[in-house]
């Protein structure tokens, strides 16, 4: 009889495959992924098939933590300026306090081996929330540009002010409302 999986191995292999895909990116080997998480290289692929199989089901992780962290509160009824700060915020937060998941989540997302079917279910995490701040955005910014506001702008944004936010933590407040504050005046049409 085989003996059941270990939900401990399986946390670790995803915390080791985070930080060395953060580092290395999607390149990472599957045996630096074992030696990190203290497993043989072959009980990787007993939790995950394949190395892809791991790589999307770190994906959904990631995702899953972001949503929570960003649907947390997310105020539905307020003023879309306020949706958006609360985005914001809750990005911030988010990033620099997991920044090993940030910087893998960035690899991640343009890596061709996460497939359309997770990325599908991935963006479905972020349900109401998303589609709410989507609804309130379209009358302040063209449509056609939305996602590209919401996804590349956005995150391109954040990430500098994350960065500017690490170098200069006596101005992290300053920095990430004039970060906010020039991707509020930057999407208004």
């Amino acid at each position: 009889m085989a003996r059941p999986l270990s939900d401990a191995k399986r946390t670790a292999i995803l915390e080791a495959a985070a930080q060395a895909v953060a580092a290395q990116g999607v390149g990472a080997s599957t045996a630096q992924i074992a030696r990190a998480a203290k497993v043989a290289e072959g009980t990787v692929f007993t939790y995950f098939e394949t190395k892809d199989a791991l790589l999307n089901a770190l994906f959904v992780r990631l995702e899953e933590r972001l949503a929570l962290a960003v649907g947390a509160r997310f105020p539905a009824d307020a003023e879309v300026r306020d949706q958006l700060h609360h985005v914001w915020n809750a990005l911030l937060v988010w990033g620099a306090t997991h920044p090993v998941d940030r910087m893998a989540l960035r690899q991640l997302k343009v890596s061709e081996r996460i497939t359309d079917c997770t990325r599908a279910h991935c963006a479905g995490l972020f349900g109401t929330t998303l589609h709410t701040l989507e609804a309130s955005l379209a009358r302040y910014v063209d449509p056609e540009r939305l996602g590209f506001y919401l996804g590349r702008v956005l995150i391109t944004l954040l990430e500098t002010t994350l960065e500017a936010m690490a170098a200069q933590p006596a101005q992290r407040d300053a920095l990430a409302q004039a970060g906010f504050d020039l991707y509020w005046k930057g999407i208004q049409r």
